[in-house]
């Protein structure tokens, strides 16, 4: 790392108007400068970029770190500061956001290196070893709109990975897919900073210590640290669970409980639930069919919001169309990179009491559990219907991403997920007088 920075940034401030103006706030995203008084997202940050570096960005939702990266890449202006651009930049702001669901996959990733300029000789060159990287097989001839969120995401990282960046602008995008295309993620990381240098922002303070030199925290837009990652991060942490605590601090008991909920996130964790999505993508062997996935609270009434930590009820509902001799029910909650959090089906449940299905008949299934805390960010459900056991079945009916859960409002301070414990105070520990 010598020489010039690839990128710098001095004193960058981004002032947004009030929304209740729709004037102003309509003008300022057409002209991207606003200058009068509103919501200040970014105050007095600098930043300098050297080749070989991986800058990692945390901070909670709404620090500011996306306002910084639209300054970076150029979509948006600062109201004051400068930012100086030594080389090529390409930005993974939002994987796949020119592709268009009507093309096919082969037909978007010429769409999208022709965007990013590259010629269509150097396209056609590169266009083996995107689609190798991207690994999605066949579905390159399908519509974009027939992929799960993960392949979509695969193939678009793909492109952003083969356009000759001297500056990758990153946000949440590195771990997509499944546990083998992360690796490979990491392994593209690794031998780009060889020639280039990344920005990188993500709520996965895991990828952030494994790929990042360096690290910046903002908060309510202004740089609170900077230096060594795992440094920042416990700052940041420290700091996240010192606020959680403040704003939810409960009165004391008068009287104290035999147990005590340890529970030291005590904030709520509402979970926006999206509805059932007919259309998700389906396969299988065929044989039955799923046709709603819904939450539901007791009284029997749809849910379009449940909360992390309580318990909750879903429910997955089609129909048999051949005989099915041993039924499973069940799902998985996926985050917005496609990687399974938890599940559970029905199997335990009916191993030693198997209920057969006869064609034409109907199904309904309902799961109680806790649901974790979620971190924020987007989560999917996917749903499946199996006949067999769980070492020896196959898979009736499978629907990725049926149900959206959205969650804009998190305890989690790092990771996933979180459970909520029940702890017993310990008793008085009376030392032993002799040693067997």
């Amino acid at each position: 790392m010598s020489g010039e920075p690839l990128l710098e940034a001095e004193g960058l401030s981004k002032i947004y108007p009030p929304r209740d103006n729709p004037f102003l706030y309509i003008g300022s995203l057409l002209s991207g400068c606003y200058f009068g008084r509103g919501n200040k997202a970014l105050d007095n940050v600098s930043l300098s970029l050297q080749r070989g570096e991986c800058l990692g960005i945390v901070g909670r939702n709404g620090a500011g770190k996306s306002t910084l990266l639209q300054l970076l890449v150029g979509t948006h202006e600062p109201n004051h500061g400068r930012i100086m651009r030594r080389g090529r930049i390409a930005a993974m702001l939002s994987l796949g956001a020119g592709f268009d669901p009507k093309f096919t996959g082969r037909e978007n990733v010429r769409l999208a290196a022709t965007v990013y300029g590259l010629s269509d000789q150097a396209i056609t060159e590169r266009f083996d070893a995107i689609t190798a990287f991207a690994d999605i097989g066949a579905f390159i001839d399908r519509p974009v709109h027939e992929y799960s969120s993960g392949m979509y995401a695969r193939l678009a990282f793909a492109v952003c990975a083969h356009v000759d960046a001297d500056v990758l602008i990153v946000d949440e995008v590195l771990a997509v897919g499944d546990a083998i295309f992360q690796a490979k993620c990491r392994r593209f990381f690794e031998g780009f900073l060889q020639r280039g240098s990344v920005v990188f922002v993500s709520h996965d303070e895991s990828a952030v210590l494994q790929v990042c030199n360096r690290a910046i925290w903002l908060d309510a837009g202004r740089k609170m640290a900077e230096g060594e990652p795992g440094e920042v991060l416990a700052l940041y942490n420290r700091s996240t669970l010192e606020q959680d605590q403040t704003q939810s601090a409960l009165p004391a008991a008068t009287a104290e409980p035999s147990f005590c909920y340890d529970d030291p996130f005590r904030r709520r964790n509402p979970v926006s639930v999206s509805a059932f999505r007919p259309d998700a993508i389906l396969h299988g062997s065929g044989g039955g069919s799923i046709d709603d996935v819904y939450f539901e609270d007791d009284a029997g009434h749809r849910l379009d919001t449940v909360q992390g930590g309580e318990i909750v009820r879903l429910h997955i509902s089609g129909r048999a169309e051949t005989e099915l001799a041993r039924p499973i029910l069940g799902f998985v909650l996926r985050d917005a990179a496609g990687r399974n959090l938890f599940g559970d089906n029905t199997y335990m449940d009916y191993r030693e009491r198997p209920v057969s299905m006869a064609p034409g008949q109907r199904y309904h299934a309902r799961l109680t559990f806790r649901l974790p805390y979620l971190a924020l960010g987007r989560h999917t459900l996917s749903v499946s219907i199996i006949d067999g056991t769980q070492a020896n079945h196959y898979h009736v009916a499978w629907m990725e991403e049926t149900v959206d859960l959205i969650v804009d409002q998190s305890p989690v301070p790092f990771g996933s997920l979180a459970v909520p414990l029940h702890v017993e105070r310990p008793k008085i520990m009376k030392r032993c007088e002799s040693e067997a």
